[in-house]
Parts: C-alpha cells; sequence; structure tokens
C-alpha cells in the first residue's frame, strides 16, 4: 500500500499558494477496512482510539471502554482510558492494560476519563483526555438515572498525563489544565481536547465547552469549541482572547470531534459536522485548515470522509455513526484514521480506514 506522501505534499504546496487553496487528501483516498474493526473487546464498549507508532516499531491505541450492560449513556459515569497494542497500524489490536482507572472522588478526574488524545515530544508520551467528578457510586449494575448523567457531566474537565513509555507508569496532574469560565460561552465544562505540540514544546489546544451546565442546560443545547494556548504542555493554558471560539469559513455551524495537526506554516482540522451544511450528509467529515487555531477555511470541496466504508470484502455498509477521526501521522502525514463506530447491527468499536493514492 503506497502512502499519501505525494498528496500531502501537494496539499502543502496548494496551501502555499498566493491564493491559498487546501486540497483534500481524504476524500477519495481511502482504503478499504476491516469488518472486524480495529479494536473491540467483548462486553465492552469501546470509543474513539488515538494512535503512535513507538520506538519499538508497535503501534499503541489508547481508547475509551465502558460496560456494555450499561449502554452508551454509561460513557460519562464509567469510562475508562485502556491501551491496546498491534504490529501494524491496521491491527488487529489487543488490549495491554487500563491506562487511567477510576482512582476515587477526591480527585478531579477520580470517577471517569474519556476521549484520549496521545502526543509525543521530547522523549515523553503527552496523554490528552476529559476527567470527569462525581459525588455518587459509580454504576455497576443498573444505567445511571438521567439525573446521574448531569450531575457527572457537569464536572467534564480535560487534563494531561504523562509517562516515558506508551506502557506507562502515567503521571496525572493535581488539577485539570482548563476550567470554565461561568457566565461566559464556554461556561459549563471542558472536554475533547485537540492540542497540536509544537516542536518547541508550546502548545495550541482545541477544547469543547458550553454556556450553561445542568439543568439550564436542557433549553440550551449550544456547543462550541474554543482556543488556549501554552508555552509547556503541563500549562499553563490561556485562551487566546476573550471570546476565543473557532470560526470556520465560509460555512461556520455546529461542529464536533476535531483532531488537528501543523504543517509546515498551518494546522489542519479533519472534523465531524452535525449537519448536512459543510458536507451534505450529517455526521460526516470535512477538512480545514488555518494560519493561527481561530480562523479556519474549508477548500472547495470540503467533504473528508463518509458514514459509508467499502470493507475488504467489498461489501459496503452504512454505519449509524463514525465519529472521533483521530489520525495516525507518520513522517508527519496522515496514513490512517481511527474512528468510534456504530454499525448497522449496533455493534460499538474502534475501526480504522487506511489512505492510498
Amino acid at each position: 500500500m503506497k502512502i499519501i506522501v505525494f498528496f500531502f505534499t501537494a496539499l502543502l504546496l496548494a496551501a502555499c499558494s498566493s491564493k491559498p487553496e487546501l486540497k483534500n487528501v481524504f476524500c477519495q483516498h481511502w482504503d478499504k477496512s476491516s469488518q472486524e474493526g480495529a479494536f473491540k473487546m467483548s462486553d465492552w464498549i469501546i470509543w474513539g482510539g488515538s494512535v503512535i507508532k513507538a520506538k519499538d516499531d508497535k503501534y499503541y491505541m489508547f481508547a475509551s471502554r465502558w460496560p456494555e450492560h450499561l449502554t452508551m449513556r454509561s460513557w460519562v459515569t464509567n469510562s475508562e482510558i485502556v491501551l491496546a497494542v498491534a504490529d501494524r497500524p491496521v491491527g488487529p489490536y489487543t488490549f495491554k492494560q487500563v491506562v487511567l482507572p477510576a482512582r476515587g472522588n477526591q480527585y478531579w478526574d477520580g470517577m471517569s476519563t474519556h476521549n484520549p488524545n496521545i502526543q509525543y515530544h521530547d522523549g515523553k508520551y503527552i496523554l490528552f483526555y476529559t476527567g470527569v467528578n462525581y459525588d455518587f457510586d459509580q454504576p455497576t449494575d443498573s444505567v445511571p438515572s438521567r439525573e446521574m448523567y448531569e450531575r457527572a457531566w457537569n464536572n467534564k474537565r480535560i487534563g494531561v498525563a504523562v509517562a516515558d513509555s506508551p506502557m506507562g507508569p502515567w503521571e496525572r496532574m493535581d488539577h485539570p489544565v482548563i476550567e470554565p469560565r461561568p457566565e461566559m460561552w464556554d461556561g459549563a465544562i471542558t472536554s475533547n481536547p485537540a492540542p497540536v505540540i509544537h516542536d518547541d514544546g508550546s502548545v495550541l489546544l482545541i477544547y469543547k465547552s458550553a454556556p450553561v451546565p445542568y439543568p439550564e442546560r436542557n433549553k440550551n443545547r449550544t456547543m462550541r469549541f474554543g482556543v488556549a494556548k501554552a508555552s509547556h504542555y503541563l500549562g499553563p493554558y490561556e485562551r487566546v482572547d476573550h471570546n476565543n471560539q473557532i470560526k470556520i469559513s465560509p460555512i461556520d455551524t455546529d461542529v464536533e470531534d476535531p483532531y488537528i495537526w501543523y504543517a509546515k506554516d498551518r494546522y489542519f482540522m479533519l472534523s465531524k459536522c452535525m449537519n448536512k451544511m459543510i458536507t451534505g450528509e450529517s455526521g460526516s467529515g470535512f477538512i480545514a485548515y488555518s494560519f493561527d487555531g481561530v480562523e479556519w477555511l474549508t477548500p472547495e470541496e470540503p467533504a473528508a470522509y463518509s458514514k459509508t466504508v467499502t470493507m475488504l470484502d467489498g461489501t459496503v455498509e452504512k454505519m449509524q455513526k463514525l465519529e472521533r477521526p483521530q489520525v495516525l501521522l507518520q513522517n508527519g502525514n496522515p496514513t490512517h484514521v481511527f474512528f468510534a463506530c456504530i454499525n448497522s447491527k449496533n455493534e460499538i468499536f474502534n475501526i480504522v480506514r487506511p489512505l492510498v493514492d
């Protein structure tokens, strides 16, 4: 399989022209995917998966899991970040260990950890994630009530853990790296970290928030993404300005789950659109680029991926959900994208979609 180095190089050259334009290296460059997915576990829901190639040439996936019998609703109360390993980027990935288990509600992230994003810088593995705390016992036998869900959701915060090896041990921080601002657009939570660690160690971080927590959120479902920066991945993180929300042109609409990276002189984003406005298909993905991480532009043909996936046996399947796109970069180029997937059989697992020319 020939990696898309040529296409990504062309993307960069086009983006540096006098009239910057972004060539879409994702659309029409998807290889077939395995029906078995990249990572699944019996009796567990697997959600997302951020992958990095380590010095031993193995591929390490950091994913979220929680008990299947507790249903999708329990992600906020029962998710834990786990590690799976494979010899090839397409897998299959084998479970190795729980990375960030529940550790008690005396900690800000003590009851649940979710949505990992793995980075590497200067000999350290840096794991960005969403941590959750709440003041009731973790559900074990029954699905948490709506009231329990809302109480837990209100305590979502972004954290960072650091290790010398992808196998750990992991050192967590005593506090979240960025807190909500009451009465502002990001007054409820901080979650879904999408970081870029630059060569000098500084960080640009995109995060998700909402203006109000529950129960007020039941009347205001707005969700937006903001931008913060830090001179070091451990912080402190400062918002780029008072109203630090990202802006997408020419269509600024509801998006979710951005993955960002930096190449040459700009940032790139692969993200899901919550409606049809950018891509023409609700729940599909688009590509965008930015010079500052705040103002984002989509190309003339922004659609990056559809929820329709071609399998290794040639069959085509329309997924119910294809979310949390996490890009594997090799030599600075996107080679694979990992997704949280719900297929037509209601199975929930991680699927990988390779890129080819």
